[in-house]
C-alpha cells in the first residue's frame, strides 16, 4: 500500500478548529445518532455525499479516483444543531462514468464499501438501470439489499418512504433518521446515488395536501435527510431531475402546491403541480434529449377509485394537458412512474391521440409487508395488477441497441417473478 493510500484511509481533521484525537472520532461516528454516509445526486461531474455526524463541527471529506494515486480533493462542510446535524458535502471537478473512492473524517468506515461512480456521458449510447420504489417502514429488509445484487447502478425513492405522518420537525427528523439507518439500506446507499421524492405519508399525514399547516417542516426536515441536486426553486417544493446515461427522470412534488392555487391551465380548478413546477416540467422535458423520458412521482396517474383526492384522477386537467404538451411538442420516449396504493399495476393509455403514441404507467407499491387489494381496481388500460409485499421496479435503458429499448421488470423480494416489459424506443415516438 502507498503512503498516500495509506493516509487517505486514516483521514483524520481538525473538527470546529481543534483536533479531537482518533479514539474520540471512533467514538463519534459509532454514535446511535449518526447516520450515512449516503451517495445523493451524481452528474458527469458532480456528486453529493450526505452524512449525519454525531456532533457540531466542521467535517471534511477526501476524494479520489480509484485508478489514480494523485493528490485527493478535499471538501468541507458544516454539520450544525439548526440543521440537525446533518450536512452535504457536494464535489466538482469529476469524471464521467468514473469510479471514486471517498473517506470522512472521523467515520469509522470501510474504505472497500465508501464509493461512488458519477453518472455516464450523455454523449456515450450506453446502459443504465434504476431501482424505484415506495411504501417503505423503517424496519430491516432483504429488499434493499436485492436492489444491488440486481445491478441497480441508483435509487429512486417516490414517497412514503418512511411513514412519517407527522409536522413535528423532531419526530419527522428521527423517522428520517431511522430509514437511513436501516442496514440493508445503509449498505447500499453508501456507494449508491439516491434520489427522493414524497408522498402524503412523509407529507404531513393521509391524503394531505398543499394548505397543509406545518409544511414547512416536512420540507426542512426532508431537505436536510436527502442530497437531491435541487428542492424545488424559491425555497418552495422539493422536485428535481437527474440524467442517468439514455434516462433522463423527473421526480415531481405533488404535495406542496396541490390545492393551493388556480390550475396554469385551467383558472376554474385546483392545481396540482403549481404554475412554477408546471413551466420547470415543460421546459425540461422540451430540452431533454433523452431516449427515454420518467415522469414520476409519488401518487398515481389516474383514480384511485376510493374516497381520496391524492391521485392525478383528481387533476385530470393538468394530466391531460401534459400530455397535449408531449404531443404538441413531439416529445418522445416518455413513460410514467406512480406509487401509494399498496398495489403493483401496468397500465398502457390509449393517448395516441394526445401524445403520438400510447404512454405507459408503471405503478410499484409496497417496499414493506401491508397491502390494498381493493385499490387494485378494473380499468381501461390494465395491462396487469397484482397487490403483492416488498416490490420494487427495476428499469433498465439500453442505448447500445437500435432501436434503444427500455426494460421494467417488477421484482418481489427473494427472487420471486411478477412481471415485465420490454418498449423499444421507436415505440415511445409519433408515427
Amino acid at each position: 500500500m502507498t503512503d498516500s493510500l495509506l493516509n487517505r484511509r486514516t483521514f483524520t481533521a481538525s473538527l470546529a478548529g481543534g483536533t479531537l484525537a482518533a479514539t474520540a472520532l471512533a467514538s463519534s461516528a459509532s454514535s446511535p445518532d449518526t447516520a450515512g454516509p449516503m451517495i445523493g445526486h451524481v452528474s458527469e461531474t458532480t456528486a453529493n455525499i450526505w452524512y449525519r455526524p454525531a456532533k457540531p463541527g466542521t467535517y471534511r471529506v477526501q476524494i479520489w479516483e480509484a485508478a489514480d494515486d494523485a493528490k485527493p480533493q478535499t471538501v468541507q462542510a458544516e454539520a450544525t444543531a439548526a440543521g440537525d446535524l446533518s450536512l452535504t458535502w457536494k464535489i466538482a471537478n469529476l469524471k464521467p462514468a468514473t469510479r471514486y473512492h471517498y473517506a470522512i473524517e472521523g467515520a469509522d468506515l470501510s474504505p472497500d464499501d465508501c464509493y461512488l461512480i458519477t453518472a455516464p456521458s450523455a454523449a456515450v449510447r450506453g446502459k443504465s438501470c434504476l431501482a424505484f420504489g415506495s411504501c417503505a417502514k423503517t424496519k430491516p429488509s432483504s429488499l434493499w439489499a436485492q436492489m444491488e445484487q440486481r445491478g441497480a447502478q441508483g435509487l429512486v425513492l417516490l414517497g412514503d418512504t418512511p411513514y412519517i405522518n407527522s409536522t413535528n420537525l423532531t419526530t419527522i427528523r428521527n423517522e428520517q433518521r431511522k430509514l437511513l439507518q436501516i442496514p440493508e439500506l445503509a449498505s447500499l446507499v453508501r456507494h449508491t446515488p439516491t434520489w427522493g421524492t414524497w408522498d402524503d405519508h412523509d407529507f404531513g399525514g393521509n391524503d394531505t395536501d398543499g394548505r397543509l399547516l406545518g409544511k414547512e417542516n416536512c420540507r426542512r426536515g426532508f431537505v436536510e435527510y436527502r442530497a437531491n441536486a435541487e428542492f424545488g426553486e424559491s425555497g418552495e417544493g422539493i422536485y428535481t431531475k437527474f440524467r442517468y446515461g439514455p434516462i433522463e427522470v423527473f421526480l415531481l412534488d405533488t404535495r406542496w402546491f396541490s390545492q393551493t392555487a388556480p390550475s396554469p391551465v385551467a383558472a376554474d380548478k385546483p392545481t396540482l403541480l403549481g404554475e412554477r413546477q408546471w413551466k420547470w416540467l415543460q421546459e425540461g422535458l422540451a430540452s431533454s434529449t433523452a431516449p427515454f423520458k420518467v415522469i414520476a412521482c409519488g401518487m398515481i396517474w389516474d383514480d384511485k377509485e376510493n374516497g381520496e383526492k391524492d391521485d392525478w384522477g383528481t387533476y385530470t386537467h393538468e394530466r391531460d394537458a401534459l400530455f397535449d404538451f408531449i404531443g404538441q411538442q413531439r416529445i418522445t420516449g416518455v413513460v410514467l412512474i406512480g406509487g401509494d396504493i399498496h398495489c403493483s399495476r401496468l397500465l398502457r393509455y390509449k393517448s395516441t391521440g394526445q401524445t403520438g403514441y400510447p404512454i405507459h404507467q408503471f405503478i410499484v407499491s409496497p417496499i414493506h409487508d401491508s397491502v390494498i387489494p381493493s385499490l387494485n381496481v378494473a380499468h381501461p388500460d390494465l395491462i396487469k395488477g397484482a397487490a403483492v409485499p416488498h416490490v420494487w421496479l427495476r428499469l433498465e435503458a439500453d442505448a447500445t441497441r437500435t432501436p434503444a429499448t427500455l426494460h421494467a421488470e417488477w421484482v418481489q423480494r427473494d427472487g420471486r417473478q411478477m412481471w415485465d416489459l420490454t418498449l423499444e424506443e421507436t415505440q415511445l415516438r409519433p408515427a
